[in-house]
Formats: structure tokens, C-alpha cells, sequence
């Protein structure tokens, strides 16, 4: 069953928002926004790298149902991701 979810990210690159899509146990997609940096999943954004996936299972994350968004609030920012993807490959 998939599930969503949303929550403050930190990296080297200040404070964010992560934004991942859960197939069961596994990260299937994830968005990570820094400002005006994106980052997403998929092999055309990040050629050299792949796919940047969390690798911990969600039944290990400290995510609670207040994290858990909708498909489709997921679905829009896939989407604009991938606007941001086309803009900046």
C-alpha cells in the first residue's frame, strides 16, 4: 500500500522540506527542497548519481499520521519537480 508523507529536512544545504512517496516499507520517490534547489528521485536529474533514495524503512522513522499528506498533494509536487528537473538539466 502506498503512503505519503512530508517533513522538515536538514542537509548541507540549510533547512528544507522532504517529501516521499512509501511503497509499503520502501522509499518509491522523494522530493527534497532547499530554497530554490530541488532535488527528486529520478535517474534524468541526477545522472551522475541516480536516484537518491532514504534507504531506512518507514516502520523505523519517527513520521506520524500529522506528516502524512494525500496522493495528490504529492502527485503536484512530483510534478513541479519535474518542471524544476526540465528547467535545470
Amino acid at each position: 500500500m502506498k503512503r505519503y508523507f512530508k517533513h522538515r529536512a536538514e542537509s548541507d544545504l540549510g533547512r528544507g522540506m522532504a517529501y516521499m512517496e512509501f511503497d509499503d516499507e520502501r522509499v518509491s520517490r522523494q522530493v527534497e527542497i532547499y530554497g530554490d534547489r530541488w532535488f527528486c528521485s529520478t535517474v534524468a536529474y541526477h545522472p551522475e548519481i541516480g536516484p537518491r533514495l532514504m534507504d531506512q524503512p518507514l516502520s523505523i522513522l519517527e513520521l506520524t499520521s500529522a506528516d502524512e499528506i494525500t496522493q495528490n498533494e504529492f502527485e503536484s509536487i512530483w510534478q513541479e519537480a519535474l518542471k524544476h528537473t526540465l528547467e535545470n538539466g
